[in-house]
C-alpha cells in the first residue's frame, strides 16, 4: 500500500530506493535481506513510523522484535523521534514481547502477574540451595554444566504441562522416583521454581507458545491485536522464536523480516539460518527485497569481503555496494597464533 503526500516525502527523502521500497511494502509476507552496513535500522524506524504516520495503524497494534535490548532501545528512540511520544510497547526483543504477554495472560496457568523473571545469578542462587539439599557440589556438577542441561531439558517444551497442576504432583513423583543426579537437580530446580513462581528466560518464550496452544482464544486476542509484524535479524531466530512470529501473524498476514544470511552468528544456541533462507517456501507470495549499498565501509574492504563472502554455501546471492570513496588498500597479514596477531595488530 502506497500513499503520496508531503510527509511521506518528508519521512522517505533520506532512503534510498531499496529503503524506500522497504519502508513501503507494509502488507503481506516481506523479506529484506540487508547486507552489513546497509541502514536496516533506519528502514525499520521509518517503516513502523510509515505505518503509524501514512497508514493510520496505531502503534500498538504493531510489533517490532529484535535480539539485544540495546538494538530495542535504539530503535524505541528512533521511532519516537518520528511519530512523537506515543504507544511503543510492542517495540522489545523477543523476551521482552514474552513477559509483557504472560504478565497479561499467566494467571490461565495459575500464576500470578507479578512472577519473578531470574537472570543467571537468581539461578546459579537456587541451584546452590538444591545443591545442598541433593549433597551435591560444584565437583560434581558446575553450576554453567547444569544450566546448559536445564536449557537443554526445556528445549523440549513438555515441561510446561507440569504448570497447569497446582500441587505439580507428577513433577514430585518424578524427583522422588528419579536415581540420576542431573534429573534430580532438574526437577528440584521445576519445583523451586513453581513454588515460588520463578520464571528463567526459556520459560518466557515457552510459557507463551504453550499458553496460545492450550488457550486458542487468547492466541486469536494477540492476533488480533497485532496488525503488523517485524523482525530484525531474522538469520539468527530459533525454531520457538520462529513459532511465535509466525503464530501471531497467522490472522492478518503481515510479516516483516530482515536479515542477512552472511551475519548469522547464534547458530550454537539454536538460531537455523534456513528459516531465513526458505521464507518464501514457507509463506505464501513472499517479496524479497534486496538492500546491498552499504555506507559503513570502503571499497576495498567491500571488495574483499564480498570475495571473501561469496564461499559461504548457505547464502542468497548478493553483493554489497560501497556508497564511500576509495581509500587506503586493505593489508593481509596471516599470524602463526593470536598473540602474534594481537602484537601485530596493537603494533600497527
Amino acid at each position: 500500500m502506497k500513499i503520496n503526500n508531503p510527509h511521506t516525502l518528508t519521512l522517505l527523502d533520506s532512503l534510498n530506493d531499496a529503503q524506500k521500497e522497504a519502508v513501503q511494502s507494509t502488507d503481506g509476507y516481506i523479506r529484506v535481506i540487508a547486507g552489513a552496513g546497509s541502514g536496516k535500522t533506519k528502514a525499520l524506524s521509518t517503516r513502523f513510523a510509515y505505518l503509524v504516520n501514512n497508514i493510520g495503524i496505531p502503534p500498538h497494534n504493531i510489533m517490532s522484535v529484535t535480539f539485544t535490548n540495546k538494538a530495542a532501545d535504539v530503535m524505541r528512540k528512533r521511532i519516537r523521534a518520528l511519530i512523537g511520544d506515543q504507544d511503543t510497547s510492542y517495540i522489545n526483543t523477543f523476551h521482552g514481547f514474552c513477559a509483557r504477554m504472560l504478565r497479561e495472560d499467566i494467571h490461565t496457568l495459575n500464576y500470578p502477574k507479578n512472577f519473578i523473571i531470574m537472570d543467571t545469578e537468581d539461578q546459579k542462587t537456587m541451584l546452590k540451595e538444591i545443591y545442598t539439599e541433593l549433597n551435591l557440589t560444584v565437583k560434581d556438577f558446575t553450576y554453567s554444566c547444569i544450566l546448559d542441561k536445564i536449557s537443554l531439558f526445556k528445549f523440549d517444551m513438555g515441561y510446561t504441562r507440569y504448570t497447569t497442576k497446582p500441587e505439580v504432583s507428577e513433577l514430585k513423583e518424578l524427583l522422588l522416583n528419579s536415581t540420576n543426579p542431573i534429573s534430580r537437580v532438574i526437577h528440584s530446580y521445576l519445583l523451586l521454581q513453581r513454588k515460588n513462581y520463578f520464571l528463567d528466560f526459556d520459560d518466557l518464550i515457552n510459557f507463551t507458545l504453550f499458553i496460545y496452544q492450550i488457550h486458542p482464544d487468547i492466541l486469536q486476542k494477540w492476533q488480533n491485536r497485532l496488525q503488523y509484524i517485524q523482525v530484525d535479524e531474522f538469520q539468527d531466530v530459533n525454531i520457538r522464536q520462529y513459532q511465535l512470529v509466525s503464530l501471531l501473524s497467522e490472522k492478518h498476514k503481515n510479516l516483516f523480516v530482515v536479515g542477512d544470511p552472511d551475519q548469522t552468528i547464534y547458530s550454537w544456541r539454536g538460531a537455523n539460518i534456513k528459516y531465513l533462507i526458505d521464507f518464501d517456501r514457507n509463506f505464501p507470495h513472499v517479496k524479497t527485497i534486496f538492500m546491498n549499498t552499504n555506507y559503513r565501509s570502503t571499497p576495498e574492504i567491500l571488495n574483499v569481503s564480498n570475495n571473501l563472502i561469496k564461499h559461504n554455501q548457505v547464502r542468497l546471492d548478493k553483493s554489497l555496494v560501497p556508497n564511500k570513496n576509495n581509500h587506503t588498500k586493505v593489508v593481509y597479514y596471516h599470524a602463526r597464533n593470536t598473540i602474534d596477531e594481537a602484537k601485530w595488530i596493537a603494533d600497527k
